[in-house]
């Protein structure tokens, strides 16, 4: 097969005869289970890590990290179920983790550009969801960063990190590693494996589907963030199939969910 030619069609439906279609039905399965991990893992588990003496920054580590990790398992375990051979290169075929051409990256950087300033733009929305329904507010154990009610700074990213961030490495490291798991694992799954199995059973328009269910994924621990997800969802579901390549997809979302850590480095080195 030719990676190039491949990374450059505008869409190409799943054809891999091991990969089975899945309908609607079996979709909210795959979505609603990995939504309630998360659900008891960051409203249940932090608060458990806590009471056993960890820090805010660390109980945040662990309870987002592991359903992440689990995804990541999950991914993998089912593609070892279809059959396909254990390798990276066939990880590299089954998940569409493709070498990125110059319009790939066209897409990655209009994309990205489109999703952070709409969905930025739309935190005000958030904002007066919180106002309107304090029920679906962030926790008190929530993280800083995640809060859009927050302004972050130094001293409040200091103060739930519970001590000193210049010089501390380690808070860096952490954030990195986090953020390792929580790409893999939701890309591996959602844009690896669920949607080509979705694309066999929803064709041309799968992005939207899968844009929206990956929205609803997000509802049961981030209730609030409804509306701001919206451009960031169905952005990196649209590119991922247009482009029929998730390496796409784990850009965008890297550039996304990483920007804290550019902030996180910044304090550990003393710039802010």
């Amino acid at each position: 097969m030719n990676v190039n030619a491949v990374s450059s069609v505008e869409f190409i439906p799943a054809a891999s005869n091991r990969i089975s279609p899945l309908p609607l039905k079996k979709s909210i399965f795959f979505f609603a289970l990995p939504s309630i991990g998360f659900r008891l893992a960051i409203y249940n588990g932090m608060p458990l890590l806590l009471s056993w003496g960890l820090t805010q920054f660390e109980a945040f580590i662990v309870s987002f990290t592991v359903p992440s990790a689990i995804l990541l398992a999950l991914a993998v375990g089912f593609f070892k179920q279809e059959g396909h051979p254990v390798t990276w290169a066939g990880m590299c075929a089954r998940f569409r983790l493709r070498r990125l051409s110059r319009r790939d990256w066209l897409w990655i950087a209009g994309g990205f550009l489109f999703a952070f300033l709409a969905g930025g733009m739309m935190q005000v929305a958030a904002q007066k969801l919180i106002a309107a329904l304090p029920a679906i507010a962030p926790p008190d154990f929530f993280p800083p960063l995640l809060d859009p009610r927050v302004t972050l700074s130094a001293a409040v990213f200091t103060d739930f990190v519970g001590s000193p961030v210049q010089g501390n490495w380690s808070v860096f490291i952490l954030y990195a590693v986090a953020l390792f798991f929580n790409i893999a694992g939701e890309e591996l799954w959602w844009r690896g494996y669920i949607l080509p199995r979705q694309e066999a059973a929803h064709g041309r328009w799968t992005w939207l589907i899968h844009g929206l269910m990956w929205l609803l994924f997000h509802v049961p621990f981030y209730p609030w963030a409804i509306v701001s997800l919206i451009p960031s969802c169905l952005t990196i579901a649209f590119i991922s199939q247009r482009r029929q390549n998730t390496t796409s997809a784990v850009v965008i979302h890297s550039l996304y969910n990483g920007l804290p850590l550019i902030f996180i480095l910044a304090m550990v080195m003393g710039l802010i």
